[in-house]
């Protein structure tokens, strides 16, 4: 993870990022003591000149016409050849800085490195070019570096500065330490004066690593309190709690997340319809389904089909439930959806479409065409073709499985149809 070219500018330009690890022990000096300790120097004239030169270069100027020039800036300052120690420091940094600007990472930390070493800069700058050196260590993805400069830094300065721990946070995260991801995102959330996305999503990311799910709940809680509207707290948190099994608050919080808006995905509805239909509320299950294929975000497919008329089905309305499988049989011509479009319009008792979608299946060469044939010897019955339902019962009786049934469907015929004169 690189950090984006606006923060790292806003950093090289004065932005404050400050503070690190907590000391290990008590200094015997006060910070101010050692601050009024620092030696305050300025630079030479000759330097100074040509430093007020370059920072001109860096003004564009519309009277005269004439834009930034960073890289003249630069030219002109590395020309310079400094003898004072202090001369030499500012000028590194001052440089290293202009580098950083341009994109030029590897020099800027060389030369800013180069000023940090020779430690002859004011409080501030000395503790600038420190902060620096880290930030350039991070956005090079010199995690370790950017661990050990804001440690110095945090020795120089004993400050606290919840960016500066999220960074740590970020560094410890990349090189999968997770205990001081956790530690330092703890301490962001500690020093910040208002709550702060990404050290809650670091904590998260540790977990979720470690697959600590229970912790990764906590922080999803945690921080939803402080960005309720932020959608990506709300569908992990429903996510940790199915891998908890937690299937109550799993669907709860789906739930509302799909009132905010925030589901945007066909797996977050295909889950909340697994769910619905886990608790007992299958209708529902099915018209979340049907909604969301409606709306193209689930693909209406012959599987999605299936499973929505499965809901249907365990909702008792099973009319949908075979109009949901017929769409899926004629996607996949699989004679098992055929089949089921029949025994549910069975169940609805309308025959005649029953006895067209099981032909159908026999058509495509139905395994189970013993089931199919004795379900057509019912439907048949019920529909007064008592010469189709006698004929399906013959041909049931050369099935062991169902020869008894068979043959309790030709008695019943035969009685039947000689009670309503109907020669079979």
């Amino acid at each position: 993870m690189k950090l984006s070219r606006l923060i790292l500018t806003a950093v090289l330009v004065g932005t404050s990022v400050t503070g690190t690890m907590m000391p290990t022990q008590v200094s015997a000096k006060t910070l101010e003591e050692k601050k009024k300790e620092r030696p305050v120097e300025v630079m030479s004239e000759r330097v100074g000149k040509k430093v007020a030169e370059a920072i001109d270069l860096l003004t564009a100027n519309e009277e005269e016409g004439r834009e930034a020039d960073p890289k003249g800036a630069i030219k002109l300052l590395e020309e310079i050849e400094p003898k004072k120690e202090f001369d030499k420091a500012y000028l590194a940094q001052l440089i290293g800085k202009l580098y950083a600007q341009e994109g030029d990472y590897k020099k800027a930390l060389e030369k800013i490195k180069y000023a940090a070493d020779l430690d002859v800069l004011s409080w501030d700058d000395q503790a600038g070019v420190l902060k620096v050196l880290a930030i350039l260590s991070l956005q090079e993805e010199n995690y370790q570096d950017a661990i050990n400069y804001y440690g110095k830094w945090f020795t120089f300065t004993e400050e606290h500065d919840p960016a500066v721990y999220t960074h740590l946070s970020l560094s410890y995260y990349q090189l999968k330490n997770y205990k001081q991801t956790v530690e330092q995102a703890d301490l962001a959330i500690k020093y910040a004066k208002e709550p702060k996305a990404d050290p809650y999503q670091l904590k998260m990311s540790a977990y979720v690593d470690t697959k600590n799910y229970k912790e990764a709940i906590k922080v999803c809680v945690a921080a939803i309190k402080y960005f309720p509207e932020d959608k990506k707290w709300w569908v992990p948190l429903a996510q940790f709690y199915l891998m908890e099994e937690d299937y109550a608050r799993a669907l709860s919080t789906f739930e509302l997340s799909d009132k905010q808006g925030f589901l945007n995905k066909a797996a977050h509805y295909t889950t909340l319809a697994q769910l619905y239909s886990m608790y007992g509320i299958p209708y529902k299950a099915a018209t979340t389904m049907q909604q969301h294929m409606k709306s193209g975000l689930i693909e209406k497919d012959a599987k999605n089909l299936s499973v929505a008329a499965n809901y249907f089905h365990q909702a008792s309305e099973y009319k949908k439930a075979a109009d949901q499988y017929l769409a899926a049989a004629k996607l996949s011509k699989d004679p098992e959806h055929f089949r089921k479009v029949g025994d549910l319009l069975a169940i609805a008792e309308e025959y005649k479409s029953a006895v067209d979608a099981y032909e159908q299946a026999l058509d495509l060469g139905s395994a189970k065409e013993g089931s199919i044939k004795v379900a057509l010897i019912e439907a048949h019955f019920y529909l007064g073709n008592y010469k189709k339902a006698y004929s399906y019962a013959r041909e049931s009786l050369q099935n062991k499985q169902y020869k008894r049934m068979a043959q309790g469907w030709i008695g019943y015929i035969k009685d039947t149809a000689q009670r309503k004169n109907v020669d079979i």
